[in-house]
């Protein structure tokens, strides 16, 4: 198991719940689909063309503001004669702060055209994301439109390039995937004949304003409609190689058969044989030319000169690069049901690759297979022993090593193969599973951190599970539990109160408020209820109290909820492992008294931020700690998999550059201690079982690194203490 969410669910609920920056951690990161400032009127268009520039919209000084349909923001005209643009301001506390700008006369026709354009300048003091979705009518954040964004540095001009997806025309009904081949796609694809608007918004509810201009609106890249897009079914199938390649599109680095696997393989070795990693590390990945502090042999924290570093074992100042997912069998694909989608299965039980084609566990995942067992095929296993031959899971883990070093990647992070991780030449983190209660009977992904089973469940999990770690100095730490649902400040507590009356939470609710509200008319009063006795209260799952009070006494136990779920975790591990650091949870979220128990407990606080620079962002209230970014990423769609991830890339040039950019926004960061990429090979091209097939490895299904982002990560590892 790599994740127990799945992102298209976390993007949703990141466009439900609000996103706050500027001063606080962020949802933004999983916002893939946010709920955008209002959906799309339906109509029927009258269609125009660009004009013979390309252009869609000019910001001239007689542009017409009131045509505009802003939510929760200031427009103005801006820019220059030469370059006039439109100024948005985004007031603080906005619900989806954009504005929505309509095609002149009904709709555009960008059908001929591959790529929708933009330039955009923050013209104020802190990071500003912007989206930008594409609508037909009906548009609403999911369908009938497409939406993309890019993040921007105070003063700093970029341009944010949309691919226009186009919906399925074809009769082929691909499925099972978040991403398809251009013409092919079965959600999230747009017709480009009735363009009726460009919506243009910021992150939900920021917690200060977002003034940026937005300037030469306009379309580019002639459209040549590719040759699958009308092929019949016999034609189109099989879509996928041997190897776990599209079929019907060729592009730099793709492998057309063994033998160029093999080349591969020795080109690689003599690079990495002649690559020490960078000259300025320890054997740890420390800062070996850098100041020296105290050597305790195990990884701890410390505050140096005003900035939180990871120290290691030899006491030498240590800011953790790193990858996830660092294993064999990054591109496990689902094969049920579409079986005629492969080239080459290896189906026959005396075929060497059949023992990479067995019945996977249910899925955890929502998308076709939700709730199903279907046989998985472990395409990148399976290339690995094409590659390196029969004793391959002897020798890769050495080529793996290796490789994190020639690339600067000084940490193995969440979701590896303990194996590779164990061989004691890259620190790792790691994680342990559990199971135990959760809150509202089950029905909510959160832990009933009350129950008197959950301590124990985490000593079985963390005995069962990382045991070997326990005294190897070379594991800097443990995450447990991903992406939690935190919501917002009282939002525990509501989840307690919907909890049946046998529930542990429930109990503790209704003993800790019968602390502060003796009777239950004390509480009713308070609460504004009508409950008859405290057993009518523990009965009612349905509740939702709205006074001043009871947000008060709600908040107030949220706090104690997750400072009893971080006391706990912790006491978990310090007890076996007292050396070892709490890494946190991994959050995507939290409001200050949840951010507030998991600094007073954790070691440091984990968040997984998907976006374009953590430059700026801090944790609330001017709380201090150490931070670790757990996961980011960039994808494109010119090489490979049909899906970019949660955050876009032109192709694989503009993707170095956004790891560079985002890396250094990191070192940059005061609080932050290191960031970790997701993850160590893309997703295959037909979906994991939950759907996702990101362009998102530093190495492809065949085991081919990117070049282009090595590098850059190489770049980054070279420079990044002196940096700091």
């Amino acid at each position: 198991m790599n994740q127990s969410i799945n992102w298209k669910t976390a993007a949703r609920l990141a466009g439900a719940a609000g996103l706050l920056m500027a001063g606080a951690w962020s949802l933004a990161g999983r916002a893939a689909e946010p709920a955008a400032p209002a959906a799309a009127p339906a109509v029927a268009p009258a269609v125009k063309l660009p004009d013979a520039a390309g252009r869609l919209i000019v910001f001239s000084s007689d542009f017409d503001l009131t045509a505009l349909k802003p939510s929760a923001v200031e427009v103005a005209l801006g820019g220059t004669a030469e370059a006039p643009a439109l100024r948005i301001t985004a007031k603080a506390q906005g619900n989806w702060p954009g504005v929505g700008l309509t095609a002149p006369g009904g709709a555009w026709d960008l059908s001929a055209y591959e790529y929708v354009a933009m330039d955009i300048r923050n013209v104020d003091k802190h990071d500003i994301d912007v989206f930008v979705r594409i609508d037909n009518a009906g548009a609403n954040g999911r369908d009938h439109c497409t939406t993309d964004r890019i993040g921007t540095q105070p003063d700093q001009r970029v341009t944010l390039t949309i691919p226009i997806r186009r919906q399925a025309q074809s009769a082929i009904k691909l499925f099972g995937m978040n991403g398809f081949p251009q013409g092919m796609y079965a959600s999230g694809g747009i017709d480009p004949s009735k363009v009726i608007a460009l919506t243009i918004f910021t992150e939900n509810k920021p917690l200060v304003s977002h003034s940026f201009e937005v300037s030469n609106i306009r379309v580019f890249g002639r459209y040549e409609k590719p040759k699958w897009a009308e092929m019949t079914e016999k034609e189109f199938f099989p879509c996928i190689d041997k190897f776990g390649q599209f079929i019907h599109k060729d592009w730099p680095g793709k492998v057309h058969d063994d033998a160029e696997l093999q080349a591969n393989r020795t080109a690689e070795a003599a690079q990495l044989a002649a690559d020490a990693g960078p000259g300025e590390w320890d054997k740890w990945g420390g800062w070996a030319a850098g100041p020296k502090l105290e050597a305790t042999g195990n990884f701890r924290t410390a505050k140096h000169q005003g900035k939180w570093w990871l120290v290691d074992p030899d006491g030498r100042l240590f800011f953790s690069t790193g990858i996830t997912g660092v294993g064999t069998g990054w591109a496990a694909t689902p094969v049920d049901d579409r079986e005629s989608w492969f080239q080459d299965l290896p189906s026959q039980s005396d075929n060497p690759l059949h023992a990479y084609l067995k019945k996977g566990g249910q899925s955890w995942g929502g998308g076709y297979y939700q709730g199903k067992s279907p046989v998985i095929f472990n395409l990148s296993s399976a290339n690995l022993q094409r590659k390196y031959g029969a004793d391959w899971a002897k020798t890769y883990p050495d080529v793996v090593h290796q490789r994190l070093r020639a690339w600067g990647l000084n940490t193995i992070g969440n979701w590896s193969d303990g194996r590779i991780a164990g061989l004691h030449r890259t620190p790792y983190t790691c994680t342990f599973f559990y199971d135990s209660p959760r809150l509202k009977n089950n029905k909510v992904q959160f832990p009933d951190m009350f129950d008197p089973a959950f301590a124990p469940a985490l000593n079985k999990g963390f005995a069962q599970f990382q045991k070997g770690s326990w005294d190897d100095p070379w594991c800097i730490g443990y995450f447990l539990d991903n992406e939690m649902p935190w919501g917002g400040d009282d939002a525990l507590a509501g989840y307690a109160l919907a909890s049946p009356a046998t529930q542990a939470a429930k109990k503790r609710l209704a003993a800790w408020l019968q602390e502060r509200h003796p009777a239950i008319t004390d509480l009713n009063t308070a609460w504004g209820t009508k409950w008859a006795s405290w057993d009518a209260f523990a009965a009612d799952t349905a509740a939702k109290p709205a006074t001043a009070a009871a947000k008060a006494d709600l908040v107030e136990f949220t706090g104690l909820m997750a400072e009893t779920y971080f006391r706990t975790v912790r006491d978990t591990i310090k007890k076996a492992a007292p050396n070892r650091l709490y890494l946190g949870c991994r959050c995507v979220g939290g409001s200050s008294n949840v951010i507030a128990a998991a600094v007073k407990n954790c070691d440091v606080i984990s968040y997984n931020r998907y976006c374009a620079s953590v430059r700026d962002i801090r944790l609330p209230d001017n709380q201090d700690a150490p931070v670790l970014i757990g996961e980011f990423h960039f994808g494109g769609l010119d090489r490979g998999p049909f899906w970019s991830g949660l955050f876009y890339a032109e192709n694989q040039e503009d993707r170095a550059k956004k790891l560079t950019a985002y890396l250094q926004s990191a070192i940059d960061n005061p609080q932050i201690v290191g960031a970790h990429w997701f993850q160590y090979g893309d997703e295959a091209a037909t979906g994991r079982i939950d759907g996702e097939n990101a362009q998102c490895g530093f190495v492809d299904v065949c085991d081919t690194p990117y070049v282009e982002t090595t590098r850059a990560a190489r770049a980054v590892a070279e420079t990044m203490y002196r940096r700091r």
